[in-house]
């Protein structure tokens, strides 16, 4: 009878363990790994990327055919309608935990609405740390484009825009997160690199071939303004950026060019209140290395020289910036840390309200030339 007991206790037992009846596999799923946003007509358009994980992981051997892409897309009155909409239309569950990066168009960042980074931070399986991008140019097309040598678009600017960064420092990738926190300072100006492709410059056989490159950046102020730069036009942006690793400059002298890198400028901008109005006064202090030089210059005419290429830089992006009432260099961030009374006093909105032609007081650039690049111990004597 104990024994009986005992059997009818165990098997009783058993109906409260789990098992593996709900086991899901990596096959299992169709995994999302880009989404893009626009909105037309009245409707947000949702772009997705799908990508086959089978064909991501590294062999020794290269893939002898790119790696099949495809890229859905959906309508609805909000992001979610349309990410619904696309999941009805899916031969197998779609997977929003490996999203890598978002892309929003010029259409979206018009309207000035919040609820991309609503809908980004209410869905619990989309990662903060995605990067984000801006886009005048068609998604479709950026979701269609391959890395090389047939590798998958994760291996593209649009999953490892720091990778390129890193060797050619112009305009500074963001996360969601570092969008989201600087939208939500009425001082701050956030930096929205934009994202784009062309098949001008590189050649597969025959054919040319579409490779993506950040083309410029959305200069956003507080839902004030939105206006985009081509990437020229920010040039100056980068010697007040911390993070700038290794940037070129180019100038000639006597009909000759010379190339260096720049690399970790030490930039200091203090606001000094001149005639009741605050200016500003920027100091820059760069090393870098020159690697191409074809004459025998002075040494100090050529530190002189590319001390007033930066200042020329940083002058023509802050000018660029006024006219289409933006603040690229973001001073309005730092005369708000620093004199906020004075801010909170004069009720200061958007860039024209602390800006104005003669707000750069002075601008002083040191450069510090590490490695000539010569052959002799000192070649440009």
């Amino acid at each position: 009878m104990f024994r009986i007991c005992k059997i009818g206790l165990t098997l009783h037992l058993l109906l409260f363990l789990s098992g593996c009846w709900d086991e899901k596999t990596i096959q299992d799923f169709h995994y999302i790994t880009a989404i893009g946003i626009d909105f037309k007509d009245g409707e947000y358009i949702v772009y997705t990327q799908l990508v086959d994980f089978a064909a991501v992981a590294k062999t020794e051997a290269k893939p002898t055919q790119a790696p099949p892409v495809y890229v859905g897309k959906q309508k609805g009155r909000s992001i979610s309608i349309a990410i619904n909409k696309l999941m009805r239309n899916t031969q197998q569950s779609l997977y929003l935990g490996h999203v890598s990066t978002f892309v929003i168009s010029e259409n979206v960042l018009n309207r000035q609405k919040a609820e991309i980074v609503d809908y980004i931070y209410r869905n619990q399986l989309l990662r903060y740390s995605a990067n984000i991008f801006g886009t005048k140019s068609s998604m479709e097309q950026i979701f269609s484009i391959n890395g090389f040598f047939n590798l998958s678009p994760l291996y593209t600017t649009l999953y490892f825009p720091d990778d390129v960064y890193r060797i050619r420092s112009f305009i500074q990738p963001i996360t969601v997160q570092r969008y989201y926190s600087d939208q939500r300072e009425k001082a701050s100006t956030t930096i929205l690199p934009s994202i784009s492709w062309n098949d001008k410059i590189w050649k597969e056989k025959d054919k040319n071939r579409k490779s993506l490159y950040m083309d410029g950046a959305f200069v956003i102020h507080y839902k004030v303004s939105q206006p985009w730069f081509p990437e020229k036009e920010l040039s100056g942006l980068r010697w007040l950026t911390k993070r700038t690793n290794k940037t070129p400059v180019n100038i000639t002298m006597n009909k000759q060019d010379i190339y260096a890198s720049f690399s970790h400028p030490d930039h200091k901008v203090k606001p000094v209140l001149k005639d009741g109005k605050y200016k500003f006064d920027i100091q820059i202090n760069v090393s870098g290395k020159i690697l191409g030089l074809d004459t025998q210059i002075d040494i100090d005419k050529i530190k002189r020289k590319f001390e007033s290429q930066i200042k020329k830089e940083i002058l023509s992006t802050f000018q660029t910036g006024l006219q289409k009432n933006s603040d690229p260099l973001n001073l309005g961030r730092i005369l708000y840390i620093k004199e906020t009374k004075y801010w909170q006093k004069n009720h200061m909105n958007e860039p024209k309200d602390y800006l104005d032609k003669d707000s750069i007081h002075d601008i002083n650039v040191k450069v510090h030339i590490l490695n000539t690049g010569g052959l002799e111990d000192k070649p440009l004597e």
